[in-house]
């Protein structure tokens, strides 16, 4: 009966797990590249376009410039309208839908995939350090004049490339498509310095992700699982479902230490827990906590605590 009604869910609000499914969905052209496209939405220029989305879950970023128009969007749980000019943004693994007026609607979007952003670092590099682009909130970035005319100029270099046969053209798409995002890294902090609503909620999404990174770790170290050859930043992180250069950008902002630093903190508190209040041999604590020996583990504590296990233990039961 549940595997039936997840069917039914799933039917409802597909997956979308490429760009060519992306266009099938809203009934538009199929890309010219299997990760990356870019297209401009103009009632003269894209006239198959889908102007009202039925719910999906997409596997892309999407980076959209809006000129003019009205468009409803629905991102996650969030809820936009748009009038003015502004960029926004979907990512990985949202529930997207909208409705667009199919008349005096202008905009440029680029979507580009996981793969595609990995594959060069210097994107890679700034998503993962932007907080809004893990957000489930629909963030619109309201632009002036100079911005709009410098960001379509961008978007419009993007799209004469692509549309080239020129073999490295690659190469300049991800060199203007990396300047977009260093413009919108300056929006990100202009307006972070005044929309303390937005603050709150990265914040309050951060230490979210943060909570359940220590959960994860408690529930590992419980259960005796820590094995070095597996109890790895990428596995705890894919359990997240996050990338592990975003789990350690957050824990870098909110804790000002590294996710693998963090992690070795969790594990240094439980084997205190363990020298003080149990009778466990500094052997047995080191195989608890996935040490190959106890020498292995007194080194480890010692670092992170300036005394041995032996010390700590005997100072606690005094």
């Amino acid at each position: 009966m549940g595997g039936a009604r997840q069917q039914k869910i799933n039917k409802e609000i597909p997956y979308l797990p490429d760009l060519v499914s992306f266009y099938n969905h809203v009934k538009a052209k199929p890309p010219l590249h299997k990760d990356f496209d870019i297209r401009e939405i103009d009632p003269e220029v894209l006239k198959s376009y889908d102007y009202v989305a039925k719910p999906f879950r997409h596997s892309f970023y999407c980076i959209t410039l809006f000129l003019e128009g009205e468009v409803n969007l629905n991102a996650g749980f969030w809820k936009t309208r748009l009038t003015k000019p502004a960029l926004y943004f979907k990512t990985p693994c949202q529930v997207v839908s909208w409705e667009k007026p199919s008349r005096w609607l202008k905009e440029y979007f680029i979507v580009f995939t996981e793969s595609f952003m990995l594959s060069h670092k210097a994107l890679a590099d700034i998503i993962f350090d932007l907080p809004f682009f893990q957000l489930e909130k629909a963030i619109p970035f309201e632009i002036d004049a100079v911005e709009v005319e410098l960001l379509t100029d961008l978007y419009r270099k993007i799209l004469s490339e692509y549309r080239s046969d020129r073999a490295d053209k690659f190469e300049l798409i991800v060199s203007y498509t990396h300047i977009l995002l260093v413009h919108v890294r300056r929006m990100y902090l202009r307006y972070a310095e005044t929309d303390k609503a937005l603050l709150t909620h990265i914040h309050e999404r951060e230490n979210i992700l943060i909570e359940r990174y220590r959960s994860l770790i408690r529930q590992n170290i419980l259960r005796g699982n820590i094995d070095k050859r597996n109890f790895t930043i990428k596995q705890l992180a894919s359990q997240l479902s996050t990338h592990p250069n975003h789990l350690n950008a957050v824990i870098k902002r909110q804790k000002q230490k590294t996710a693998i630093a963090f992690m070795h903190e969790q594990i240094s508190h439980e084997a205190q827990s363990l020298l003080s209040q149990t009778g466990l041999t500094l052997k047995e604590i080191a195989f608890k906590l996935g040490f190959a020996d106890s020498s292995h583990f007194s080194h480890f504590f010692k670092k992170h605590t300036g005394t041995t296990p032996a010390a700590y233990r005997k100072e606690k039961n005094r």
